[in-house]
């Protein structure tokens, strides 16, 4: 009897996980967008903490707040500030920023996280993307614009566009479920 009970826990934690496992497999073959990085970090208010990002292409950074109120600041300086002049790219929500960084912008970039003043600590998480979305975009914009300027006529041709293969999505995966488990 023990025996049967203990196997029906385990199959249903089975399952329960291989679900979770392919859930999370289909969500990433559909998402335009890849991880590059993960940073949890803690501010106190009124101070900053600075942090450095050389990834190239179009970035998407996603402050989460996961406790207080932290404000997101990006320039291309390292040391980022909320003052005029100081900061190109700035979110200062409640709940989560976002930053999108044009790929032409120069890196490498600095990343400043404020503490507001309304909380002695905040905790947050950054998310760092490639923001493929802008890629796809700045695509059909490129290709709108060269059809609307005249041009002799010529041989249509068709250009195939690589997506992003499965494989390197399916790596990202992993590395997303080796991290949640070893950290």
């Amino acid at each position: 009897m023990i025996r049967e009970i203990i196997f029906a826990l385990l199959a249903i934690i089975t399952a329960s996980s291989m679900w979770s496992l392919l859930s999370n497999v289909f969500h990433m073959a559909f998402i335009d967008n890849m991880l590059l990085d993960t940073v949890i970090g803690v501010v106190g208010a009124g101070n900053f903490s600075y942090w450095q990002l050389g990834h190239s292409g179009p970035l998407r950074v996603e402050l989460t707040s996961l406790s207080g109120d932290a404000d997101l600041y990006v320039a291309d300086n390292l040391r980022p500030s909320y003052e005029f002049g100081k900061h190109n790219f700035s979110s200062i929500s409640f709940g989560v920023d976002i930053v999108k960084i044009p790929a032409d912008f120069p890196r490498p970039i600095g990343i400043g996280v404020y503490g507001h003043g309304a909380h002695p600590v905040s905790t947050y998480s950054i998310n760092v993307f490639l923001d493929d979305g802008d890629a796809n975009e700045i695509r059909f914009n490129k290709v709108k614009i060269e059809s609307t300027v005249s041009k002799p006529k010529r041989k249509i041709t068709t250009e195939r566009v690589e997506e992003k293969p499965r494989f390197l999505k399916f790596l990202n995966f992993l590395d997303m479920v080796f991290d949640t488990f070893v950290l």
